[in-house]
């Protein structure tokens, strides 16, 4: 749910902070004119004119002031006078006929007041109005008669189609609430009434345009949209609230049925689409339809009860498999417009059957394929991971967006779905096929608006995947003390997630049972795991980068300087210095720990290892993060390393590919925590 601006009231803006495109009229005694940079009500001047004699200098141009009833012109005016209570026209002045303007003839509007009134009054910035009567375009003339006066100012000249900013989409009570952003008070309440979509707000004593946000509620006084990003308003806009991309939702019980011929469990799941009013309410009382491919539907059509819940049960058919996919519809009425919902479930081929005596297996959508060759990996960092397999020939029974497993000696490896096939001609019959993780199940899935209010990360996260359905539950999620207010709006479920970790510096990863962990670290343990050279290691590429050592840090705080040094370090390497910048820290102790956690960072090398090795342990004896001891003298190794990412090579189920840092922590890790101490010592 969410507003948008469908009219825009603003007709002019002339903020007054240059003279191009102004016009000089001399009256009687010319006047000194500039751009005041220093007194000014917003931008970045303002329009000064000094007189010193009878009459002066006008300033003018022609402006398209707009048709339509009540439109609202507003000015900002300061003067000095030279003589006490002398009549002096300092303010905006309409003119409708000749160019230059003729002193005192002529005169359509003034503002403020008719005709023939004068500003006598020497005031401070003060913002006049006046509702405009003429239309079209008209000579807008500045500084009207600057006489006898010390100086003059005028800034932010605006026209506005009216004072009301009118907001629609709502149905019969529902109540919103307008508030102004620079001070959060709340300007008005209305309730929107019978047989109208729309209520208004009088802006006439606010300075427009400026910044509003808006808090919206449903019928039964629940709070559905509060606009955390303020947005511009002025007089005369309309603005639109919209419900969801329909108000009709689906949820399965099951994410994966199997066939009528299979003998996997189970068959069916069932079924249920819930119908809101626009307002929010659950709708009972009406009809929703169901259909479904690659499956049936019983009862095709049903009627919602006191939860707006309506329900049906999907059954796979005998043979086919794939994604049945279920369409929920909703033919509207007066109350809540037509929309429809839709919903996946895979229908496996068959139950799958791990063979701990077969090197590798691979099923797409629980169908078993035969393959030449392949490579899969995992990682603990959560980053997609992807799979390539080659299959001797191209298999029809392959469903795009099949879910794909791979399990060695038994043990399930990777999980993900399948994505691409690639078929050449040279090389037929062969085809390669590529699939991604399951982080795509998140990829897959758009978040069109959410709204959290004080709340924490694993809420947040909980929450997304209740009401996003992807196929993706919650695993364990940690218990992060921080609270955050975000709107996330329009983006796929994985951003948003990965959003809602970066703000507290945590971590999620996705587990192989479609289920997802959220933890400030995931740490391995030790294996037990030993790769030894000459008995065990294929290969071992070890690299170093000194180029990232600094054993010396200089920290610029606010207003303070932190430095930190390696003596051992720096008698062994030199020194190697590094700045650093941390402008919103104004504690010297703060800044202390900061700078020295940097220098911990960054005063080793980093190092990071490809282990070819012959794998002859148990399925699942180690994972990414677990801890191994290599012994490789040959490249200068010798001790534990920490796995960062495992590929394995689908012809050979002993054959690994292990990437290694040389420590327990890589350097990921250890920036996550910096950033995390730096962002916590700021607040």
């Amino acid at each position: 749910m969410g507003i948008s601006k469908t009219i825009s009231g603003l007709l002019v803006r002339e903020e007054l902070d240059s003279e191009s495109g102004w016009i000089f009229h001399d009256l009687m005694d010319p006047a000194t004119h500039l751009i005041d940079t220093v007194n000014k009500v917003s931008g970045s001047g303002s329009s000064k004119m000094s007189a010193g004699g009878s009459q002066g200098t006008e300033m003018y141009k022609d402006i398209d002031l707009g048709t339509g009833a009540n439109r609202r012109i507003s000015i900002w005016h300061k003067q000095t006078s030279g003589v006490p209570n002398s009549n002096v026209e300092a303010i905006i002045i309409c003119h409708w006929n000749a160019s230059p303007p003729t002193y005192n003839s002529g005169f359509d509007e003034w503002i403020p007041g008719p005709a023939g009134t004068h500003e006598t009054a020497i005031h401070d910035w003060t913002r006049h109005t006046a509702i405009l009567s003429h239309t079209g375009v008209h000579t807008v003339v500045i500084h009207g008669d600057p006489c006898y006066i010390d100086a003059s100012w005028c800034d932010k000249l605006i026209i506005q189609q009216s004072d009301v900013l009118t907001l629609g989409g709502l149905i019969q009570g529902q109540k919103a609430e307008l508030y102004r952003t620079s001070d959060d008070t709340k300007l008005d309440t209305q309730t929107c009434g019978a047989g109208e979509t729309t209520v208004t707000f009088n802006l006439s004593a606010e300075d427009c345009p400026t910044q509003f946000y808006l808090k919206i509620y449903a019928t039964n006084g629940t709070l559905l949209i509060e606009t955390t990003t303020s947005y511009e308003m002025c007089g005369g806009d309309t603005w639109e609230w919209t419900a969801d991309a329909g108000t009709l939702s689906l949820t399965r019980t099951d994410f994966i049925i199997y066939r009528g011929a299979a003998t996997g469990t189970p068959k069916s799941t069932p079924i249920v689409a819930n119908l809101k009013t626009p307002a929010g309410a659950n709708y009972p009382g009406v009809l929703i339809s169901f259909e479904a491919a690659k499956g049936t539907v019983s009862p095709s059509s049903d009627t919602t009860d006191s939860n707006g819940n309506s329900h049906t049960t999907l059954t796979s058919l005998t043979t086919d498999f794939g994604l049945a996919v279920v369409k929920a519809q909703w033919l509207g009425d007066g109350n809540v417009p037509a929309c429809s919902a839709y919903i996946v479930v895979h229908v496996f081929y068959d139950a799958e059957v791990p063979d701990p005596d077969v090197s590798f297996q691979l099923y797409v959508e629980g169908c078993p394929l035969e393959f030449v060759s392949g490579k899969c990996g995992s990682n603990a960092q959560g980053k997609p991971e992807t799979i390539e397999v080659e299959i001797p020939e191209w298999d029809s029974n392959l469903v795009p967006f099949g879910l794909m497993n791979v399990y060695r000696k038994g043990v399930q490896e990777f999980a993900g779905v399948y994505l691409v096939p690639d078929r050449h001609l040279s090389d037929a019959p062969r085809v390669t096929l590529q699939g991604q993780d399951l982080t795509f199940l998140l990829i897959d899935r758009v978040v069109d608006l959410k709204i959290y209010n004080d709340k924490t990360p694993q809420y947040i996260i909980n929450d997304l995947l209740t009401s996003f359905d992807c196929g993706i539950t919650v695993g364990s999620l940690g218990s992060c003390g921080a609270t955050l207010t975000i709107t996330i709006a329009s983006e796929n479920l994985q951003a948003a997630i990965q959003r809602v970790c970066d703000a507290v510096c945590w971590n999620f990863r996705l587990n192989l049972n479609r289920t997802l962990d959220f933890a400030e670290v995931f740490g391995g343990s030790p294996s037990g795991v030993t790769f030894t050279e000459g008995i065990d290691i294929f290969d071992l590429d070890a690299g170093s980068d000194y180029g990232k050592i600094a054993n010396w840090v200089r920290m610029v705080g606010d207003g303070i300087v932190s430095t930190k040094q390696d003596g051992t370090n720096i008698m062994a390497q030199g020194p190697h210095q590094v700045p650093s910048f941390q402008t919103s820290i104004s504690s010297q102790s703060t800044l202390d720990v900061a700078c020295q956690a940097l220098l911990d960072l960054s005063k080793d090398r980093s190092e990071t290892e490809a282990l070819l090795a012959n794998d002859a342990y148990a399925p699942g004896t180690f994972k990414s993060e677990d801890t191994i001891t290599v012994t490789a003298p040959s490249v200068g190794m010798a001790g534990q390393y920490q796995i960062k990412r495992i590929e394995r090579d689908m012809t050979d189920a002993n054959f690994v590919l292990l990437e290694l840092s040389n420590r327990l922590a890589q350097y990921w890790e250890l920036d996550e925590a910096y950033r995390r101490m730096i962002k916590d010592l700021s607040v």
